[in-house]
Protein backbone atom coordinates (compact mmCIF):
# COMPACT_ATOMS: atom_id res chain seq x y z
CA UNK A 1 0.00 0.00 0.00
CA UNK A 2 1.28 3.22 -0.88
CA UNK A 3 2.19 5.65 2.00
CA UNK A 4 1.01 9.26 2.47
CA UNK A 5 3.97 10.98 1.13
CA UNK A 6 3.91 8.31 -2.02
CA UNK A 7 -0.11 9.84 -2.50
CA UNK A 8 1.32 13.32 -2.56
CA UNK A 9 4.39 11.87 -4.88
CA UNK A 10 1.70 10.44 -7.67
CA UNK A 11 -0.36 13.55 -7.42
CA UNK A 12 2.46 15.96 -7.20
CA UNK A 13 4.08 15.13 -10.31
CA UNK A 14 0.83 13.92 -12.41
CA UNK A 15 -0.44 17.86 -12.27
CA UNK A 16 3.18 19.28 -12.56
CA UNK A 17 2.88 17.02 -15.72
CA UNK A 18 1.05 20.47 -17.71
CA UNK A 19 2.34 18.52 -21.36
CA UNK A 20 0.24 15.74 -20.11
CA UNK A 21 -3.03 17.66 -18.89
CA UNK A 22 -1.91 17.67 -15.72
CA UNK A 23 -3.89 16.69 -12.94
CA UNK A 24 -4.50 15.00 -9.26
CA UNK A 25 -4.29 11.50 -10.15
CA UNK A 26 -6.32 9.97 -12.53
CA UNK A 27 -9.85 9.35 -14.70
CA UNK A 28 -9.34 9.72 -18.41
CA UNK A 29 -10.47 13.16 -19.38
CA UNK A 30 -12.23 10.79 -17.16
CA UNK A 31 -11.15 7.34 -17.55
CA UNK A 32 -14.09 5.36 -19.46
CA UNK A 33 -17.20 7.26 -18.54
CA UNK A 34 -18.74 9.47 -21.88
CA UNK A 35 -17.97 12.92 -23.68
CA UNK A 36 -19.99 15.41 -22.18
CA UNK A 37 -22.59 16.77 -24.87
CA UNK A 38 -22.39 20.42 -24.74
CA UNK A 39 -20.77 22.23 -21.66
CA UNK A 40 -21.61 22.79 -18.16
CA UNK A 41 -21.40 26.50 -17.70
CA UNK A 42 -19.34 25.72 -14.23
CA UNK A 43 -16.74 23.21 -15.63
CA UNK A 44 -13.63 25.27 -16.65
CA UNK A 45 -10.14 24.45 -18.05
CA UNK A 46 -6.74 26.37 -16.30
CA UNK A 47 -4.27 26.57 -19.22
CA UNK A 48 -0.78 27.02 -19.07
CA UNK A 49 0.03 30.35 -20.94
CA UNK A 50 0.93 27.94 -24.47
CA UNK A 51 -2.35 27.01 -24.21
CA UNK A 52 -1.80 23.35 -22.71
CA UNK A 53 -4.02 22.19 -20.53
CA UNK A 54 -3.23 21.96 -16.49
CA UNK A 55 -5.94 21.53 -14.38
CA UNK A 56 -9.62 21.53 -13.91
CA UNK A 57 -11.65 23.78 -11.71
CA UNK A 58 -15.91 24.93 -11.47
CA UNK A 59 -17.11 28.68 -11.23
CA UNK A 60 -18.45 29.20 -7.85
CA UNK A 61 -19.28 32.67 -8.74
CA UNK A 62 -18.95 34.87 -11.50
CA UNK A 63 -15.34 36.26 -10.63
CA UNK A 64 -14.64 32.72 -7.90
CA UNK A 65 -13.06 29.17 -9.60
CA UNK A 66 -12.41 26.49 -7.45
CA UNK A 67 -9.90 24.23 -7.49
CA UNK A 68 -7.23 21.45 -6.20
CA UNK A 69 -4.36 23.59 -4.09
CA UNK A 70 -1.46 21.00 -5.90
CA UNK A 71 -2.56 22.38 -9.51
CA UNK A 72 -1.41 25.70 -8.27
CA UNK A 73 1.29 25.25 -5.70
CA UNK A 74 2.67 22.85 -8.63
CA UNK A 75 2.81 25.71 -11.01
CA UNK A 76 5.98 27.25 -11.55
CA UNK A 77 3.78 31.02 -12.01
CA UNK A 78 0.25 30.66 -11.09
CA UNK A 79 -0.65 33.61 -12.07
CA UNK A 80 0.48 33.10 -15.56
CA UNK A 81 -2.45 30.22 -15.77
CA UNK A 82 -5.01 31.26 -17.83
CA UNK A 83 -8.64 30.17 -17.11
CA UNK A 84 -11.24 29.17 -19.65
CA UNK A 85 -15.09 28.86 -19.47
CA UNK A 86 -17.85 27.69 -21.69
CA UNK A 87 -15.16 25.26 -23.97
CA UNK A 88 -16.02 21.85 -24.06
CA UNK A 89 -12.92 20.77 -26.46
CA UNK A 90 -9.57 21.69 -25.99
CA UNK A 91 -8.69 22.43 -29.20
CA UNK A 92 -11.46 25.09 -29.79
CA UNK A 93 -11.23 28.48 -29.71
CA UNK A 94 -15.14 29.04 -28.18
CA UNK A 95 -15.66 30.46 -24.80
CA UNK A 96 -14.20 33.00 -22.59
CA UNK A 97 -10.81 33.49 -21.36
CA UNK A 98 -9.82 35.02 -17.90
CA UNK A 99 -6.57 35.76 -16.08
CA UNK A 100 -5.51 34.98 -12.68
CA UNK A 101 -6.45 38.47 -10.65
CA UNK A 102 -5.33 36.36 -7.24
CA UNK A 103 -5.33 33.20 -5.69
CA UNK A 104 -6.03 31.60 -2.13
CA UNK A 105 -4.82 28.34 -0.92
CA UNK A 106 -6.54 26.34 1.63
CA UNK A 107 -4.54 27.56 4.59
CA UNK A 108 -4.12 23.88 5.80
CA UNK A 109 -2.56 22.64 2.75
CA UNK A 110 0.36 19.54 2.80
CA UNK A 111 1.82 17.61 0.65
CA UNK A 112 0.55 14.49 1.36
CA UNK A 113 -2.98 16.14 -0.22
CA UNK A 114 -4.95 17.37 2.82
CA UNK A 115 -7.29 20.50 2.57
CA UNK A 116 -6.10 20.14 -1.42
CA UNK A 117 -8.13 23.17 -2.22
CA UNK A 118 -7.25 26.71 -3.88
CA UNK A 119 -9.83 29.27 -4.64
CA UNK A 120 -8.45 32.01 -7.75
CA UNK A 121 -10.51 35.56 -8.29
CA UNK A 122 -10.37 35.78 -11.83
CA UNK A 123 -10.04 39.28 -13.13
CA UNK A 124 -13.07 40.01 -14.33
CA UNK A 125 -16.36 37.72 -14.13
CA UNK A 126 -17.68 34.81 -16.67
CA UNK A 127 -20.97 34.74 -18.06
CA UNK A 128 -21.84 31.63 -16.88
CA UNK A 129 -24.07 30.07 -14.64
CA UNK A 130 -21.58 28.51 -11.53
CA UNK A 131 -22.36 25.79 -9.82
CA UNK A 132 -23.56 25.99 -5.77
CA UNK A 133 -21.28 24.71 -2.92
CA UNK A 134 -22.02 22.07 -0.20
CA UNK A 135 -22.74 22.93 3.13
CA UNK A 136 -21.85 21.00 6.55
CA UNK A 137 -25.66 20.17 6.31
CA UNK A 138 -25.88 18.87 2.81
CA UNK A 139 -24.37 15.02 4.81
CA UNK A 140 -27.02 13.36 2.74
CA UNK A 141 -24.62 13.93 -0.30
CA UNK A 142 -22.05 12.14 0.70
CA UNK A 143 -23.77 9.42 1.82
CA UNK A 144 -21.99 5.91 1.17
CA UNK A 145 -23.44 4.18 -1.87
CA UNK A 146 -25.06 7.26 -3.57
CA UNK A 147 -23.73 8.63 -7.02
CA UNK A 148 -22.40 11.58 -7.88
CA UNK A 149 -20.76 13.02 -11.78
CA UNK A 150 -16.82 14.11 -12.03
CA UNK A 151 -16.29 16.53 -14.79
CA UNK A 152 -12.58 16.49 -16.37
CA UNK A 153 -10.65 17.05 -19.52
CA UNK A 154 -7.42 14.86 -18.56
CA UNK A 155 -6.00 11.61 -20.35
CA UNK A 156 -8.17 9.26 -21.10
CA UNK A 157 -6.18 6.10 -20.97
CA UNK A 158 -2.41 5.39 -20.07
CA UNK A 159 -0.78 8.14 -22.78
CA UNK A 160 -3.67 9.17 -24.42
CA UNK A 161 -4.44 13.05 -23.50
CA UNK A 162 -7.90 14.12 -23.68
CA UNK A 163 -9.49 16.73 -26.38
CA UNK A 164 -13.03 16.54 -25.01
CA UNK A 165 -14.74 17.48 -21.57
CA UNK A 166 -16.00 13.83 -20.35
CA UNK A 167 -17.73 13.17 -17.22
CA UNK A 168 -18.51 9.63 -15.06
CA UNK A 169 -21.03 8.52 -12.65
CA UNK A 170 -19.59 6.92 -9.37
CA UNK A 171 -20.57 5.32 -6.34
CA UNK A 172 -19.11 7.05 -3.06
CA UNK A 173 -17.82 4.80 -0.90
CA UNK A 174 -15.82 4.50 2.69
CA UNK A 175 -12.13 6.07 2.69
CA UNK A 176 -10.42 2.86 2.61
CA UNK A 177 -12.34 1.29 -0.43
CA UNK A 178 -9.91 3.92 -2.13
CA UNK A 179 -6.87 2.28 -0.89
CA UNK A 180 -3.87 2.78 -1.63
CA UNK A 181 -4.82 6.46 -2.81
CA UNK A 182 -5.88 6.92 1.09
CA UNK A 183 -4.78 5.67 4.18
CA UNK A 184 -6.24 4.57 7.49
CA UNK A 185 -5.87 7.47 9.10
CA UNK A 186 -7.40 9.79 6.53
CA UNK A 187 -10.79 11.69 8.20
CA UNK A 188 -14.13 11.68 6.13
CA UNK A 189 -13.43 15.52 6.77
CA UNK A 190 -11.39 15.88 3.94
CA UNK A 191 -11.62 13.21 1.53
CA UNK A 192 -14.31 11.94 -0.72
CA UNK A 193 -14.09 8.44 -2.38
CA UNK A 194 -15.70 7.47 -5.21
CA UNK A 195 -15.79 4.00 -7.28
CA UNK A 196 -16.86 2.44 -11.08
CA UNK A 197 -20.24 1.64 -10.86
CA UNK A 198 -20.49 -2.23 -11.43
CA UNK A 199 -19.29 -3.75 -14.99
CA UNK A 200 -16.93 -0.40 -15.84
CA UNK A 201 -13.61 0.88 -14.60
CA UNK A 202 -14.29 4.38 -14.50
CA UNK A 203 -12.53 6.82 -12.21
CA UNK A 204 -10.33 10.36 -13.44
CA UNK A 205 -6.67 10.30 -14.50
CA UNK A 206 -3.75 12.85 -14.92
CA UNK A 207 -5.33 16.05 -16.13
CA UNK A 208 -8.75 15.76 -13.88
CA UNK A 209 -7.11 17.73 -11.17
CA UNK A 210 -9.15 20.08 -9.49
CA UNK A 211 -12.35 19.45 -11.45
CA UNK A 212 -15.62 19.04 -10.01
CA UNK A 213 -18.05 16.13 -8.85
CA UNK A 214 -21.41 17.09 -8.67
CA UNK A 215 -24.36 15.63 -6.64
CA UNK A 216 -27.77 16.75 -6.68
CA UNK A 217 -26.47 20.44 -8.42
CA UNK A 218 -23.77 21.01 -6.04
CA UNK A 219 -19.79 21.09 -6.10
CA UNK A 220 -19.43 18.22 -3.35
CA UNK A 221 -15.75 17.39 -4.07
CA UNK A 222 -12.72 18.38 -5.91
CA UNK A 223 -10.55 16.10 -7.57
CA UNK A 224 -7.77 15.30 -5.99
CA UNK A 225 -5.95 11.86 -6.55
CA UNK A 226 -6.58 8.42 -7.64
CA UNK A 227 -5.76 5.92 -10.62
CA UNK A 228 -2.36 6.25 -10.69
CA UNK A 229 -1.54 4.68 -14.07
CA UNK A 230 -4.96 6.02 -15.65
CA UNK A 231 -6.06 1.73 -16.22
CA UNK A 232 -8.09 -0.90 -14.89
CA UNK A 233 -5.69 -1.81 -12.06
CA UNK A 234 -7.24 0.88 -9.55
CA UNK A 235 -9.89 2.57 -11.13
CA UNK A 236 -10.47 4.73 -8.19
CA UNK A 237 -10.69 8.52 -7.60
CA UNK A 238 -10.70 10.80 -4.18
CA UNK A 239 -11.55 14.17 -3.98
CA UNK A 240 -11.19 16.75 -1.48
CA UNK A 241 -14.54 17.67 0.08
CA UNK A 242 -15.90 20.89 -0.20
CA UNK A 243 -17.96 20.95 2.35
CA UNK A 244 -14.99 20.91 4.68
CA UNK A 245 -12.70 23.30 3.02
CA UNK A 246 -14.81 25.87 1.21
CA UNK A 247 -15.09 27.59 5.17
CA UNK A 248 -11.76 27.75 5.19
CA UNK A 249 -11.23 29.48 1.85
CA UNK A 250 -13.87 32.16 3.46
CA UNK A 251 -16.80 30.56 0.75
Amino acid sequence: MLKKTSRAVVGAVVAAAGLVAAGAVPASAVHGGKTVSGTPSFAVVLENPDGSQWCGGTLIAPDKVLTAGHCLMNAAEPRSLLVVGGRSGLSSTGGQVRHIAKFKVAPDFNWNLDHDAAVITLDKPLPYKPLPLAKKTDTALYRDGRTATVYGWGMTGPGVLGTKLKQATLTLAPQDSCAPFTDPGDTRDLRVCGLPRTGTTDSICSGDSGGPLVADGKLIGIVSTGNKYCDTQYPLSVFTKVSTVAPELGL
